[in-house]
């Protein structure tokens, strides 16, 4: 288990450092699979990681991306993916189903009613090799709390993440706004 917490001053600075991750897990290894949760919260990630990818071209002939939930990857399209790398599923079963290795990264919106991810079934995205929680703005600073309080020894979808082997929870300092204070000195 290692669950590090980044929090940033603002929402935009985490969107930021989001979408770097992004970019930077692409150019480390373009055969990536990620599943990218298309929740609107992320909205401004993606569109961050968009520009920092044409801005600092990288090699996208061999990643797979996944949506998470119900929507769509469109933003993705500007980045000239063939559309055979882009699945829009939306549901653990289509990751198995599609027969692929083990997604390498997971990128998952912490809703303020403590749902993240798929919202029945998040088998195959606990298998993700890296793990990173979003949540931003000052709705989100209970479920925040929840998530670093939660039982190593539960099973609910908070222990889940917590007992992931490589998990990175970006917020903003809204949403941080319950945890104390030596904690968010030493994560900001």
């Amino acid at each position: 288990m290692a669950m590090n917490f980044k929090i940033f001053e603002t929402k935009e600075l985490a969107d930021i450092f989001a979408a770097d991750l992004l970019r930077k897990q692409i150019h480390n290894n373009p055969e990536s699979i990620l599943a990218l949760d298309v929740n609107e919260d992320l909205s401004q990630v993606y569109e961050k990681f968009v520009g920092e990818v044409k801005n600092h071209p990288a090699d996208l002939s061999e990643i797979q991306l996944y949506s998470v939930g119900r929507g769509g990857l469109g933003i993705f399209k500007n980045l000239d993916i063939p559309s055979s790398q882009l699945n829009e599923g939306g549901t653990a079963d289509d990751l198995d189903d599609k027969g692929k290795k083990k997604v390498n990264v997971a990128l998952l919106n912490l809703n303020s009613n403590k749902k993240v991810g798929f919202n029945n079934d998040n088998d195959e995205l606990f298998k993700a090799k890296e793990l990173f929680i979003y949540a931003t703005g000052g709705d989100k600073e209970e479920v925040v709390r929840s998530l670093y309080d939660a039982n190593l020894e539960g099973s609910s979808t908070l222990s889940n993440i917590k007992n992931h082997r490589m998990v990175t929870v970006v917020i903003d300092k809204d949403a941080a706004g319950r945890l104390d204070h030596d904690i968010v000195e030493y994560y900001s």
